[in-house]
């Protein structure tokens, strides 16, 4: 998809689309030239709800909602995103998938990071007619808020709503991409700390039973770590606490700092990855890779992520 100002948001894609503009006929193509010459497995890397559809579009403005009186933070650092439980919104992306696997040939599809729920999301009329008419769910949003035990579960259920709408969209795609596999972004926090929850809707143990591979987004920068060395053994120590989750959890570590703009110094990237591989990561990732500008550099960065050095575990 296509993102030129950078907000997380699909402005076009790069394969033709119904419901929204295509930027070029580009996916297709570069699929089907990587997999035949160089002989990697390509994944459709693809928003659950982050379109930014047409003006025109029925579903243009049937968006997640925050709750009334929520506090200014509730949506800060939040997508824009159509809301899962509206019907038009999901017709919507449910074609945008169909039309994805329809156009190109590709292994698998990673969800990007959109797909969340807050604490005080989603308020959209659509969505409380869910958590009252199927998840007999009482009160306001503001009651549930205030019983811990509506509470869990109006997270819980969130949690697995996103979940099986992951999957549906999996299940289109297989319509045409019959041995297709499936990966989630994963931020950090749930990992650390099972309260987070509550602001995601997200799990790792969920994440680990749904989807082939879960990627971690292990972003120290992102994440404000004072000490990013201790952070990432933080961050795989507690995955190791879950038996075999190593096997299907990819690590997928930054190489720009988004807040300043600048580049993360290849050598210190490259140490991340050292690190992380010792400490028994199976499956390592870094994003962007601009490899216009070679950065990071190319012959810093291949040594901890050729097979010639690290040879693949079983």
């Amino acid at each position: 998809y296509s993102d030129p100002d950078g907000d997380g948001v699909a402005d076009a894609m790069y394969f033709p689309s119904r419901n929204m503009p295509m930027r070029s006929d580009l996916f297709a193509r570069a699929a089907w030239q990587l997999q035949t010459r160089v002989g990697v497995r390509i994944f459709a890397w693809m928003p659950v709800m982050a379109f930014k559809l047409p003006s025109s579009h029925p579903a243009a403005t049937h968006l997640v909602q925050t709750m009334t009186g929520a506090p200014a933070s509730a949506s800060q650092n939040r997508y824009l995103r159509l809301s899962p439980f509206d019907p038009v919104a999901r017709k919507a992306i449910t074609e945008i998938y169909e039309d994805l696997g329809k156009h190109a040939i590709f292994a698998g599809v990673l969800f990007h990071d959109d797909a969340t729920l807050s604490d005080y999301e989603d308020a959209s009329p659509a969505a409380l007619a869910v958590y009252r008419d199927q998840w007999k769910l009482k009160g306001s949003l503001q009651d549930i808020r205030n019983n811990p035990q509506a509470r869990r579960t109006w997270a819980k259920r969130k949690t697995a709503y996103l979940s099986e709408f992951t999957l549906h969209l999996a299940d289109t795609l297989r319509i045409y991409q019959p041995a297709l596999q499936t990966a989630r972004n994963l931020y950090a926090q749930p990992v650390l700390n099972p309260e987070a929850e509550d602001w995601f809707a997200q799990t790792l143990p969920n994440f680990l039973a749904t989807y082939d591979y879960t990627a971690i987004m292990a972003m120290p920068y992102m994440e404000g770590a004072a000490e990013p060395t201790v952070w990432l053994d933080q961050l795989i120590s507690k995955v190791k606490q879950t038996p075999h989750a190593l096997r299907t959890t990819v690590f997928e570590l930054q190489s720009r700092d988004w807040k300043t703009g600048k580049p993360i110094p290849s050598n210190i990237l490259a140490a991340q990855l050292r690190q992380l591989h010792s400490a028994g990561a199976r499956n390592l990732g870094y994003y962007p890779d601009d490899f216009h500008a070679n950065q990071p550099e190319e012959h810093i960065i291949k040594p901890e992520i050729s097979v010639e050095t690290h040879p693949v575990r079983k």
